[in-house]
């Protein structure tokens, strides 16, 4: 398991938790999520956002590094290569996300 921290360095990023908070970073504001919190991130808004991430311990980086190997072949991943690669390290599908593959019918 790991923490995450987030430096949003432009525009603003709106945070998820499950119990519907949602919090609106924006440049400058250090966000810190916990061991086993789950969470989202998302930008709704129409200037670009960028933040710098860490996660401790660092082995978790190797999500995103495997994430962007895989969907080189992709314009956009396919759900079921996403899901492959968070099955590998823990990580659970976002809410939304599964509301939809169950309205595709996949499981």
């Amino acid at each position: 398991m790991h923490d995450e921290t987030f430096l949003v360095t432009q525009g603003t990023i709106r945070f998820h938790a499950p119990d519907n908070t949602v919090v609106d970073a924006k440049v400058g504001d250090y966000v810190t999520v916990p061991i086993r919190a789950p969470h989202t991130f998302s930008n709704p808004f129409e200037e670009e956002a960028k933040f710098f991430n860490t996660y401790t311990p660092a082995f978790y980086i190797d999500y995103f590094r495997i994430l962007a190997e895989v969907s080189k072949s992709d314009e956009k991943m396919s759900k079921e290569k996403n899901l492959e690669v968070m099955s590998r390290f823990a990580t659970m599908p976002a809410g939304e996300m599964l509301e939809e593959m169950a309205k595709a019918g996949k499981k």
